[in-house]
């Protein structure tokens, strides 16, 4: 069986390099490819290598850490212990990523409301299309919405919606629009010691700024991210564009 495995594989090893040759493929010239064929050769050697073998190089996965986005790591296990301890009847979300709502419809019902909708389907979840400057909602209905890094995009056109100077104002008055007094409002942001755009990537807003346009709100939790956790002291020492994600937990103070 090993000699027959081995066999194929020189013959698929040719071929694979062939096709990589012919169509001019970068993986060709990466570093790790010879390394690669001589762990697939070595590997085909063992008697209990599978028979069924395709070729599926994954060159890049070789690193002495982890990397992944620690502001989202941060910010996205935040906002699930604050939903776990208050333990709202339905959770309305706006924007956030596909893994967090899906991990906490799964022990709150969970409405997902995006301009690009998740397409799944998941028991505890349901994904409507809508943009958060105009929100299918009555007024003073909502007793739980969070919405983690997604209002500093409104406006600048990056995921489809329309232009618009105003675009995260009029979200964050939509939210207050929709909120239930006593209700909660979990949401991040970028921050600063000083308001700016990063065009088109996301606005950074100051501390004060958002707590005038939230002043029918009281700030509950806060979290400051830089992306480790960090005090509202560390904000004045930002410079240029810098920011941190500050994550806040809100109460809607009453009408």
């Amino acid at each position: 069986m090993t000699t027959m495995i081995q066999d194929n594989l020189t013959e698929n090893l040719v071929r694979f390099v062939h096709h990589l040759n012919t169509t001019n493929s970068p993986i060709i010239k990466h570093p790790g490819f010879s390394q690669y064929i001589s762990d697939i050769k070595e590997y085909c050697k063992d008697a209990h290598a599978e028979s069924r073998i395709a070729l599926w190089p994954c060159l890049d996965d070789k690193t002495h850490e982890t990397f992944f986005d620690k502001y989202y790591f941060y910010q996205d296990t935040w906002a699930a212990r604050k939903i776990f301890e208050i333990r709202p009847k339905q959770v309305i979300d706006l924007g956030s990523t596909a893994l967090l709502v899906g991990i906490i419809s799964q022990f709150v019902p969970t409405i997902s409301i995006d301009i690009r909708p998740l397409s799944v389907s998941l028991p505890g979840l349901i994904c409507e299309r809508a943009i958060i400057t105009a929100l299918p909602f009555d007024a003073c209905t909502i007793e739980f919405l969070s919405s983690m890094s997604v209002i500093e995009h409104v406006g600048l056109g990056r995921y489809g919606d329309k232009l618009d100077a105003k675009g995260s104002i009029k979200a964050f008055m939509e939210i207050s629009r929709i909120m239930k007094p006593g209700g909660h409002f979990l949401f991040s942001v970028p921050l600063s010691h000083t308001p700016g755009l990063s065009f088109n990537a996301h606005r950074i807003f100051s501390k004060q700024q958002i707590m005038s346009l939230l002043s029918n709100f009281r700030l509950q939790e806060e979290l400051f991210l830089f992306p480790e956790p960090g005090t509202e002291r560390d904000v004045t020492t930002l410079k240029g564009f810098r920011f941190c994600v500050w994550c806040a937990h809100m109460i809607k103070m009453d009408n």
